[in-house]
C-alpha cells in the first residue's frame, strides 16, 4: 500500500487529540448513507411500479392489437397469415380476437361487463393468461367448448371466465352460473346462461373489475357476428419493440394498430415525470452530504498542519499531500456508499414485507412494488463514492499549499 493511502486510512481513526473530527468523519457517513438509502428505495419503489404496471398491463393487452371497431374483419385467417408473411421471425404468434361489451346479472345485481372472445389455443402464443387464471384448467373448459361446441347445446350454459373483482361484485363463485344480456335483446328480459368455470385476477382492478372471457365461437355466437372477429392479438419476442414494429404495420395495413403502450402511456409519462422530480430531490440530500464532507475535510486539513509540514520535510509532493484527502474523501465514500446500500435493502424488505403503505385504489395495485436490480444499487452507490471524491478536491489542493515552516510554528 502506499504512504498517502495508509495516512489517509490513519486520519480517519480517532486518537485523543482528534475525536471532534472522527465524529464529523461519522456525521458525513451517515449523511452519505442516508441520501444513497433514500435515493436507492426511491428508484426501487419507481422501478417496482413500472415492472408491475407492465407486467399487468400485458395481462389483459397484447403488445400490439391490429383491429376493426365496431365493424370487425371477415377475413382474420388472412390477415394473420399476411401479418406472419411480413414479421414472423418478431413475433410468438398471432390470435382473433373478440371485444364487446354487455350487462351480467346474478340474483339481482347487476354490473358492466367486457366480454372479450378468445381463440383458446392462438392465444396462449400470443400472450398466455395461464399465469392470471385460476382455477388450474379453466382455460382447457374454453378450448373444449371451441373445439366440441357440441358438447354444449342450447340453452346449457357456455364456460365463462370472469374478474375476480367483477365475482365479488356479483357474489358469484366458480361452479355457478351468470347471466348476460344479449346485445340485440330490447329489454333486460333477454338473457343467456353461462357458467363460470375460473377467476381472471392480474392484481389490476381495471380490468378484473369488468372482464369476462369467452371462447371466440362463443362470444361469436353471442354478439351475433357470425364468422367475423374485431381483430388480431399479436405477440412479440420482444415487446419493449412494440412501438417500431406497430409504426411499420400501420404503413401496410389498412386496419387500426395499437401497441401496449399507447393504452396506458399517460401512466407510464407520469411515471418518468415522478421519477425525474424525485430522483432530483432525494440528489439534493446527497448534494447536502457533499458539504459535509468537504467541511469534515477541511477541519481535518486545519488540524493536520503539522502532519502535512512534516510528510512534505521528508520529501513528499504536493500530489502526495493531495492523494491523501482524496483517499480521505474516498473511504467515506465507499463506506456511506456501502452501508447506504445495506440500509436500503433493509428498508425496502421491511416495505415489502409489512406493507406499511397503503396505496389508493388511484395506483391500480394493492401494496407498495420493489424491486432489487443491483444496476441500480451499484450506480447510486458508485454516484455517492464519486460525489465524496469530488468534494475532497479543493480540501486536497488547500492542503497542498500547506507552508512547511508555517505548518510547524502555526502561523
Amino acid at each position: 500500500m502506499s504512504a498517502p493511502f495508509l495516512i489517509a486510512f490513519r486520519y480517519l481513526l480517532a486518537t485523543r487529540s482528534s475525536r471532534f473530527l472522527t465524529w464529523m468523519t461519522v456525521l458525513s457517513v451517515s449523511g452519505i448513507s442516508i441520501g444513497i438509502a433514500a435515493m436507492i428505495v426511491v428508484l426501487s419503489v419507481i422501478d417496482g411500479f413500472e415492472s408491475e404496471l407492465k407486467e399487468r398491463f400485458l395481462a389483459a393487452n397484447a403488445h400490439i392489437l391490429a383491429f376493426k371497431f365496431p365493424a370487425g374483419i371477415d377475413s382474420g385467417e388472412q390477415w394473420s397469415k399476411m401479418i406472419a408473411e411480413d414479421f414472423g421471425t418478431e413475433l410468438t404468434g398471432i390470435s382473433p380476437f373478440i371485444h364487446s361489451e354487455t350487462m351480467a346479472t346474478k340474483d339481482g345485481l347487476m354490473h358492466n361487463i367486457l366480454i372479450k372472445g378468445i381463440h383458446p389455443i392462438l392465444k396462449k402464443k400470443a400472450q398466455d393468461l395461464t399465469p392470471w387464471v385460476s382455477p388450474k384448467g379453466s382455460l382447457d373448459e374454453l378450448t373444449k367448448s371451441f373445439e366440441h361446441p357440441e358438447q354444449y347445446p342450447y340453452p346449457n350454459p357456455k364456460p365463462i371466465i370472469i374478474g375476480a373483482g367483477l365475482l365479488s361484485i356479483l357474489q358469484s363463485k366458480v361452479g355457478e352460473t351468470i347471466k348476460l344480456v344479449t346485445p340485440d335483446s330490447k329489454d333486460l328480459g333477454e338473457m343467456r346462461e353461462f357458467r363460470v368455470v375460473g377467476v381472471y385476477d392480474s392484481g389490476n382492478r381495471h380490468y378484473d373489475d369488468k372482464l369476462g372471457i369467452l371462447a371466440i365461437n362463443d362470444a361469436q355466437d353471442f354478439f351475433g357476428m357470425k364468422n367475423r372477429v374485431h381483430g388480431l392479438e399479436i405477440g412479440l419476442k420482444r415487446p419493449d419493440d412494440s412501438q417500431k414494429i406497430a409504426d411499420k404495420m400501420k404503413t401496410k395495413y389498412a386496419l387500426t394498430i395499437k401497441e401496449w403502450q399507447s393504452f396506458n402511456r399517460q401512466m407510464f409519462e407520469v411515471m418518468e415525470m415522478e421519477r425525474a422530480v424525485i430522483g432530483l430531490i432525494v440528489g439534493l440530500v446527497g448534494f447536502v452530504a457533499s458539504f459535509n464532507i468537504l467541511t469534515t475535510l477541511f477541519v481535518s486539513v486545519t488540524q493536520k498542519q503539522k502532519s502535512i509540514s512534516i510528510i512534505k520535510a521528508l520529501g513528499g509532493t504536493n500530489w502526495d499531500i493531495q492523494k491523501v484527502f482524496l483517499f480521505q474523501g474516498l473511504f467515506i465514500g465507499i463506506l456511506g456508499g456501502s452501508l447506504g446500500a445495506a440500509f436500503a435493502f433493509i428498508i425496502s424488505k421491511i416495505l415489502e414485507k409489512y406493507e406499511l403503505v397503503a396505496l389508493p385504489d388511484l395506483y391500480l395495485l394493492s401494496k407498495l412494488p420493489l424491486t432489487y436490480y443491483p444496476s441500480v444499487y451499484g450506480t447510486v452507490a458508485v454516484s455517492g463514492c464519486l460525489i465524496c471524491v469530488l468534494a475532497g478536491i479543493y480540501p486536497a489542493w488547500v492542503a497542498s499549499k500547506t507552508n512547511i515552516i508555517r505548518g510547524f510554528t502555526g502561523r
